[in-house]
């Protein structure tokens, strides 16, 4: 004879239980419980390998202004291949050779800090190279002036001697485009106008070129008296 089974009674689980368990599993097993806990780790990620940069390579760089003074140097040594006998005590330069300010080629009286940079060291490798230079600017008197220091040199016509005496002259003129400058240098003698030298450089414009030619100025010419006619009849 069976009796019937009766049924227990569930008791409904309260919904805060499975929470409870999980904080008290942290509690008690901090260790094991944050394995599984989901938000207390990142997703583990593989360590990639650091590109690591070539070492940067040293850059040998040259001033603006050594590479134009080497400029220079390359232009006056191919004037002195050029000349047609290349001592000093021959062929015009006997009695010394003055130099002067280069001008643009457009316009002959037209000058800039660049013509008289290139006059100045052209000035200084001739006299290197043992040629007799003779310096135009030289003034009469030494000008002193307190808290600026001592002048000899002078571009006023009243301070400079009013002669000079040279066998040949250095000149010569530069043109300016848009990337470069084209310097051409000639010595000339001065008796008989005859071309003893010549040679040519083609620089960069770069920054230093453009700060040279920034200041451009014209020689100032006198303008002639007006002349007035009054016509006669006979």
């Amino acid at each position: 004879m069976q009796f019937p089974r009766k049924s227990c009674p569930r008791w409904p689980v309260p919904s805060f239980l499975p929470a409870m368990t999980v904080v008290l599993a942290l509690l008690i097993f901090p260790a094991q419980a944050a394995a599984f806990w989901p938000f207390s780790q990142e997703k583990a990620s593989t360590p990639k390998a650091e590109a690591v940069a070539p070492a940067a390579t040293p850059v040998l760089t040259v001033s603006e202004a050594a590479a134009l003074r080497t400029e220079i140097q390359g232009l006056a040594n191919e004037l002195f291949r050029n000349l047609a006998n290349g001592n000093p005590e021959n062929g015009g330069l006997e009695q010394g050779v003055l130099v002067c300010t280069f001008v643009e080629l457009k316009k002959l009286t037209r000058t800039s800090s660049f013509g008289r940079y290139v006059a100045e060291q052209l000035m200084s490798e001739m006299q290197q190279h043992h040629y007799e230079v003779v310096e135009i600017r030289k003034s009469q008197a030494i000008m002193l002036q307190e808290k600026r220091g001592e002048f000899g040199l002078s571009r006023n016509p009243a301070e400079v001697s009013q002669s000079a005496a040279a066998g040949a002259m250095l000149t010569g003129t530069y043109t300016p485009s848009k990337d470069s400058i084209v310097i051409n240098a000639r010595i000339i003698d001065n008796r008989s106008a005859k071309l003893l030298a010549s040679a040519t450089a083609i620089i960069p414009r770069n920054q230093l070129a453009e700060e040279l030619l920034a200041d451009t100025a014209s020689v100032r010419m006198e303008k002639p008296e007006p002349l007035y006619l009054k016509k006669l009849e006979l």
